[in-house]
């Protein structure tokens, strides 16, 4: 069993995403839903997925034809 703080209190990343929007709603004066967030996380993460193995894949390719 674990013991410590990290253990005490279990985070899930509903709360963590819940906390994110809460700061977003804070700073810009605008009314952010979770679940909007959560979508737009999702998306995001894609995205960057694709661009890494884009980079990775034609990578090789471009930095032949420079030389």
């Amino acid at each position: 069993m674990k013991s410590g703080p990290a253990s005490a209190w279990p985070v899930s990343e509903l709360a963590i995403i819940a906390a994110l929007a809460r700061a977003i709603s804070r700073a810009t004066g605008t009314n952010v839903d979770v679940e909007t967030l959560k979508i737009l996380v999702i998306f995001s993460g894609a995205g960057l997925l694709v661009s890494l193995v884009a980079a990775m894949i034609y990578g090789q390719a471009f930095n032949a034809a420079l030389f």
